[in-house]
């Protein structure tokens, strides 16, 4: 099925939408329409110029609430423009923005900056607030300003439980809510709860989930049983079954506790997650233990002469991998363990009425250790040491920003920022699981070299806003981002191929080597917004935002040359290789278009009807090779027709993904065919309850994502040759989803 096909109904939504269709209507009286509806907001410009870029996106907590069925956090990131997912555990998805994902993006929660713990990034950042708890989300997806970025490229992800709220007088304020799904493919199943106490002082909250599922199933067949080497790993599941996709004992607790006294806010937030066993079909192993534990205290004060926050944080992650059962008859334990200490101070200071002011400074201390315990003497290459990946890893980030956001004027807003920011990176000597040839040569290479490095990097931001008319507003802006590796692209040392399998964090099933040497990536992004609307923002609203990112020194791969690679790696382009990250260039664009029209602003006696629209393209290059980045999503788009009418709220959407054939050739990235899925949804709600009902992949359409890697679900893990070289992982089949929740 091709994009090319559905192009005809695009057109006539994007006429739907367009200014020249609706100059005619009538400017009626509503509330806005995301008010109404309950759905994400799509970002429109106040009267006044806000501080914030057209680019980004802010989702409040009540259109949050139609994810109620969501596993995964960063699922509820993809109705933002421009913005995609890598496909990874149930709950573990990586988001992507304009083609840089993972730690290329600045991901906070509750304004923690956070790392993975993990050889395979399975815990992931967003894994650690479930989506019930959550209340806010911002995304700045174009020119980010340098108070909200830093040591990244791509964009900054925001994501926050729900404001404290306070009594309003001498009573008390007593909250909850309890809520349950249920997924038929799968047999998804979770609940979550929350109980709250709040005076006109005090807020305390304390919310828990559980989240337990099988297996998925694709729309249809998708395995060949000759093309394992060995059947009897394959025949362990039916052929439509994604194998190592299950989770279960996925609990999330957090304890909330806040003070507020006149304009000064405190907040203590301690949280944990417990996952006992969570699969990965697009990696070699499985995550066989997760303990997560984050304690976060913010400050928030408002003074005559301006605004203070303040934060402190401190996480504690454990991580445990293995061969799950469903993939091979042995084990190979693999163990990390990391701390992460964090900080910051931000100062905003109005003056001369019209501009504010921004000083500030973070910090960031990372340590992580990653090893192996040996297996025994059956196995020889696993005996008989502790395999040190990383060991002792260290990365420390400092820094410091200033910024300026002006009014000139009810047309013009400007915004400069500078921020400078030190990162030090640093690992001890490492050993093999033995001194044999496997090993040898490796460690002593490496454990030969200065592991310390130090890089200092340079933001700066500079955007302009003009804003002619109260329909129409026009924004340019110009930045320099830098991010500096991390340890994982800097400090695993093993070209031994079960070794460097282990080490991947972009599923595509091929074994990554580090490189010491690594330069921080610098990023030169041009952007053009452009938003237009009704006066009112509650007929019809339209957004274009264009991008152009040139980076040099971006972190690519080559094939490894050296060590135990082998003189075929370097040229085999049907199989699994072996890479190493090195520095080289690359450039991307692309164009996001967003949009909703009210069709009905007049007649409402049947209720409300709105059509709304998100089309993508990112193009990336890496101009040092020649070739196409890896992971790049192709031109897609959501197409929906929403109706509301009392508490009810239904939707039809099309998704329509175009094929993927710009492929990272180095990486052996295969390609994929365009598709379109129909996704059905409906609610019911009232003050104290509301009512899921869905049906995803209504047809029960066989697709295989752009994003989902390969499928590396079944058979031994730990060659390169024992698993097939080819197959994608397929997306789920249809799944009838329903769930409950009750409010208090």
């Amino acid at each position: 099925m091709r994009f090319r096909q559905y192009w005809p109904l695009v057109f006539i939504a994007l006429y739907a939408v367009s200014p020249l269709a609706v100059a005619a209507d009538a400017e009626p009286s509503l509330p806005k329409s995301d008010q109404t509806l309950g759905l994400p907001e799509i970002e429109v410009v106040e009267k006044k110029p806000r501080a914030i870029p057209l680019s980004a996106t802010e989702l409040e907590a009540e259109s949050l609430r139609s994810h109620a069925m969501e596993m995964d956090t960063s699922r509820m990131l993809e109705e933002v423009p421009g913005l995609s997912v890598y496909s990874a555990g149930t709950i573990s998805g990586l988001p992507a923005i304009h083609g840089l994902a993972d730690e290329r993006l600045r991901t906070q929660v509750d304004g923690m900056d956070l790392s993975s713990a993990c050889p395979n990034h399975m815990n992931s950042i967003l894994s650690y607030i479930h989506p019930s708890r959550v209340g806010k989300i911002k995304v700045f997806s174009g020119v980010v300003p340098v108070s909200e970025g830093g040591d990244s490229l791509g964009g900054t992800i925001q994501v926050s439980a729900a404001s404290p709220v306070f009594a309003t007088g001498e009573q008390p304020l007593v909250t909850g809510n309890l809520g349950s799904f249920y997924r038929s493919n799968g047999y998804a199943h979770g609940w979550n709860a929350a109980a709250g106490f709040a005076s006109r002082q005090f807020n305390l909250q304390y919310s828990e989930s559980r989240l337990d599922a099988s297996n998925y199933r694709a729309a249809k067949d998708f395995k060949d049983l000759s093309r394992w080497p060995s059947a009897d790993w394959i025949k362990a599941t039916d052929l439509d079954v994604v194998a190592s996709s299950a989770i279960s004992g996925a609990i999330n607790r957090a304890l909330d506790l806040a003070f507020k006294q006149d304009s000064h806010l405190l907040q203590l937030g301690i949280s944990q997650q417990t996952v006992g066993f969570e699969g990965f079909p697009n990696q070699r192993m499985d995550m066989t233990d997760n303990q997560n534990t984050n304690i976060n205290f913010r400050y928030n004060g408002e003074f005559d002469w301006g605004d203070i926050q303040a934060r402190l944080y401190r996480q504690r992650v454990k991580h445990a991998m293995d061969i799950g059962a469903e993939r091979a008859d042995q084990l190979m334990p693999m163990l990390s363990k990391a701390t992460t200490v964090g900080g910051g101070l931000k100062l905003s200071i109005p003056f001369l009425t019209d501009h504010i002011f921004k000083l500030g400074s973070e910090f960031v201390s990372y340590r992580l250790d990653d090893w192996w315990p040996p297996v025994g003497s059956a196995v020889g290459s696993m005996c008989c040491n502790d395999f040190q990946n990383i060991r002792n890893g260290r990365r420390d980030r400092i820094g410091l920003f200033a910024e300026m956001d002006s009014h000139w004027g009810t047309a013009w807003q400007t915004s400069l920022g500078l921020r400078s920011d030190i990162v030090s990176t640093d690992a001890s000597d490492v050993q093999g699981y033995s001194n044999t040839a496997s090993y040898r040569n490796d460690v002593r290479s490496f454990n030969a070299l200065s592991h310390d490095r130090r890089d200092h990097n340079w933001d700066w931001t500079a955007l302009a806003r003009y804003m002619p008319t109260q329909q129409a507003t026009y924004e340019l802006g110009l930045a320099r981002k830098s991010r500096s590796p991390n340890l994982y692209e800097r400090y695993p040392w093993a070209t031994f191929s079960m070794a460097a399998l282990m080490n991947n964090f972009v599923g595509d099933g091929n074994g990554y080597v580090g490189d010491v040497n690594l330069q921080p990536e610098v990023a030169h992004t041009l952007n053009l917004a452009m938003d237009w609307h009704d006066e009112a923002q509650s007929v019809w609203a339209a957004k274009i935002n264009a991008y152009l990112t040139y980076i040099s020194d971006y972190v690519d791969a080559k094939r490894c040359n050296s060590g135990r690679c082998s003189p075929a790696n370097r040229t085999n382009n049907n199989a699994y290789v072996i890479l190493q990250y090195a520095n080289q260039s690359a450039r991307l664009h692309g164009l996001d278009f967003s949009a909703y029209r009210v069709l009905n602003p007049e007649q409402k006696s049947w209720g409300e009807f709105r059509a709304k629209y998100l089309i993508s393209y990112t193009r990336g290059e890496n101009t040092t090779s020649g070739n196409d980045l890896y992971h790049i999503m192709p031109l897609n788009g959501r197409f929906s027709l929403e109706h509301a009418v009392g508490g009810w709220l239904s939707t039809a959407e099309l998704q329509l993904v175009s094929a993927k054939t710009h492929v990272s050739a180095v990486r052996n990235e295969t390609q994929t065919d365009g598709y379109g899925l129909l996704n059905l949804r409906t609610s019911y709600s009232r003050k104290h309850f509301r009512v899921d009902f869905a049906v995803e992949n209504a047809l029960n359409k066989l697709y295989y994502s752009p994003l989902g890697g390969a499928y590396l679900g079944q058979g031994d893990p730990m060659s390169l040759g024992t698993i097939p070289w080819g197959i994608n992982l397929p997306g789920m089949g249809r799944s009838v989803n329903v769930a409950f929740n009750l409010f208090y």
